[in-house]
């Protein structure tokens, strides 16, 4: 820990945000966040500090109470712990974390406690001297452009700069050896929300059923395509057309009237031109033309 400082879990669950604020930008200690899976979700000011902390040099502005403000630097390592945590993860934290699955360990294994880490004299001169690199070299750091595997933008990106440019620095095969597991972890961990799944899921009706659906055939069509879909919430129903309008709604996808082939009057429903927005930045798609197979 850097400065011998830490929180544990007993700890964060005692400070409210403010006051973790302050520790860390005192301190920049490393946080340990224990049962994060059950702590997050009820303590939203402490989540609102993980995800303003995922950066360096972004200051953040408090008041006190008379009316001071103040910028509090909160960036600062941090891990988290939990049991199926992912799962319990907002999507603005989850997609800012950089996800390692831990097996329980078997009755043969050794592991080495970590309760005497803090006594043994190697652990102590390793942390210094991570310390002292990490000192001599927080400029090159912070200036790096590390090359990025195929895909690697945005939060991905933001995730890596500071791994890859430590892997090249250390040169031999840890530049290699370091993108090949981020590209395996990201691909095991990098599973879509539902709401783009739901817009795949309709990208692929266009191009089998035709660019006009009605709302009752996606109540239809949908479920059967993914079984998030088939049992939604797991209410133990299949998802419906409500419920449909609800998770395209933030992509400025509405339902709306329709004239489908051989229908004698309007329906509601959807209109693949209404996707192109969607597709284009979401899916990286075009809008799909025409009817390329036809399902029955």
């Amino acid at each position: 820990m850097q400065g011998d400082r830490a929180i544990d879990a007993a700890g964060v669950r005692r400070a409210d945000g403010p006051a973790l604020y302050r520790f860390v930008d005192r301190y920049h200690p490393t946080l340990i966040v224990d049962d994060a899976d059950r702590l997050l979700p009820r303590r939203p000011d402490l989540t609102h500090i993980i995800n303003a902390s995922w950066q360096s040099n972004t200051p953040i502005p408090r008041a006190d109470a008379h009316g001071n403000v103040h910028l509090y630097d909160p960036f600062c390592p941090k891990a988290l712990n939990g049991i199926d945590l992912l799962a319990h993860l907002a999507t603005a934290t989850r997609s800012r974390c950089i996800t390692v699955d831990l097996l329980p360990k078997l009755a043969h294994e050794e592991v080495i406690s970590f309760r005497r880490a803090s006594g043994d004299e190697n652990f102590a001169v390793l942390r210094r001297k991570l310390l002292r690199w990490s000192i001599d070299n927080k400029a090159a750091l912070v200036a790096a452009n590390p090359a990025m595997p195929e895909g690697f933008t945005n939060r991905l990106e933001e995730n890596y700069v500071l791994p890859f440019a430590i892997a090249d620095m250390a040169g031999g095969d840890w530049p290699k050896r370091v993108r090949a597991a981020a590209v395996t972890l990201s691909r095991f961990h990098d599973d879509p929300s539902l709401g783009k799944r739901l817009l795949a899921i309709f990208f692929n009706l266009f191009i089998s059923y035709g660019p006009l659906l009605t709302s009752k055939q996606a109540e239809e069509l949908v479920p059967p395509e993914d079984d998030a879909f088939a049992s939604y919430k797991n209410h133990g129903r299949p998802i419906n057309k409500y419920e449909i309008a609800a998770l395209l709604k933030p992509y400025k996808v509405f339902p709306g009237h329709i004239h489908p082939p051989g229908g004698k009057s309007a329906d509601r429903g959807w209109n693949a031109t209404w996707f192109e927005t969607a597709f284009r930045h979401y899916l990286g798609k075009a809008v799909p033309g025409g009817r390329s197979v036809v399902r029955k």
